[in-house]
């Protein structure tokens, strides 16, 4: 990525032509990176999403004692279903959201370089190591992606808890709910709650990604540097992805748990609401110990951070591969 004459460290390296495959028509060229991270998105959602529903659980149901003990109950009452359940819904619009980020954090990365950087009060680290010019422009970028994609995406991400959070809560209470399809799902949130009601959450859900997508791709970029320069190599691209993922998920976790509680809430709201339940048979000590939120923020983090390792990884070295060897 250039500017002015200067190179700013690009999320990936150059194209291999040598070995390159080339199946991108010419038409189709100029959405190379997006296509690829969203092939990327795709499988690294769908390796990391029974995790991701076992942390969600974690976070918004205390009757769990333990990771294993969460993962045996969801497997006797669902069976492996149990823990796919709502993937289709962030399987496509995760993708795409992360699709999106890659774009718009590419495209803001020059701009924010250059707003910093022609500005007197940055211009004597211009010529420092890249790390400390390219930590600062990666942040902001990621920032400025992560809020324009949380738009996109949080109406999507309230689908996937509804439906990972639906069949627990009529076990709970003895209803026979065998869960929704994503388009029933979406049918009910506007049914009960309006449209509106598929932002259940936002204002914590743009919080999120914003600062949680500056931290991911400044910690990626930064790591990759320092670990191999300005030439990444593949344990460098494994090592930065999954730390990347691993920090920024230490960090933003209880914003996500708040978030996670207050979706929780409106899922038992309209469950109540749609089967005749009582709101009272469905409150959990989420509501009932408000106060020591502190202390449960961080419930279902070790769960997180392994998927997020994992997904980050495969994401990125899916992701690295693909921009190295396909044209």
């Amino acid at each position: 990525m250039h500017r002015n004459g200067e190179t700013i460290p690009a999320i990936t390296g150059d194209i291999d032509y040598k070995n390159a495959i080339h199946i991108f028509p010419k038409d189709l060229l100029y959405l190379r990176s997006s296509i690829i991270a969203y092939g990327s998105s795709l499988v690294s959602t769908f390796v990391g999403f029974p995790l991701d529903t076992i942390k969600v659980r974690m976070q918004t149901h205390k009757e769990f004692t333990s990771y294993y003990d969460c993962i045996r109950k969801t497997l006797a009452k669902e069976g492996i279903r149990g823990f796919y359940r709502g993937v289709w819904a962030p399987l496509i619009s995760t993708s795409f959201s992360k699709s999106l980020s890659v774009s718009i954090y590419s495209f803001s990365k020059p701009y924010v370089y250059n707003s910093l950087f022609n500005n007197s009060i940055y211009h004597n680290i211009k010529e420092e190591h890249p790390f400390i010019r390219n930590l600062p422009v990666c942040f902001i970028s990621g920032l400025i992606a992560g809020g324009c994609v949380s738009i996109f995406a949080c109406p999507f991400e309230f689908i996937k808890v509804y439906a990972q959070l639906e069949k627990l809560v009529g076990n709970k209470v003895g209803a026979k709910l065998n869960g929704s399809s994503t388009i029933q799902i979406m049918k009910n949130i506007i049914k009960y709650k309006g449209i509106t009601g598929l932002y259940s959450g936002f204002k914590l859900h743009l919080i999120r990604d914003s600062l949680s997508t500056g931290m991911y791709y400044s910690f990626y970029e930064s790591v990759k540097l320092l670990v191999s320069g300005t030439q990444s190599s593949p344990f460098s691209i494994l090592l930065a992805g999954g730390l990347s993922g691993v920090i920024s998920w230490i960090i933003i976790f209880p914003v996500d748990t708040a978030k996670s509680i207050i979706q929780n809430d409106v899922v038992k709201s309209i469950l109540s609401q749609q089967h005749g339940i009582s709101m009272n048979k469905i409150i959990d000590d989420n509501n009932e110990k408000k106060p020591k939120f502190l202390k449960n923020s961080y419930r279902g983090l070790g769960i997180s951070v392994a998927r997020s390792f994992i997904t980050s990884m495969v994401f990125f070295g899916t992701f690295e591969l693909g921009m190295k060897y396909l044209a």
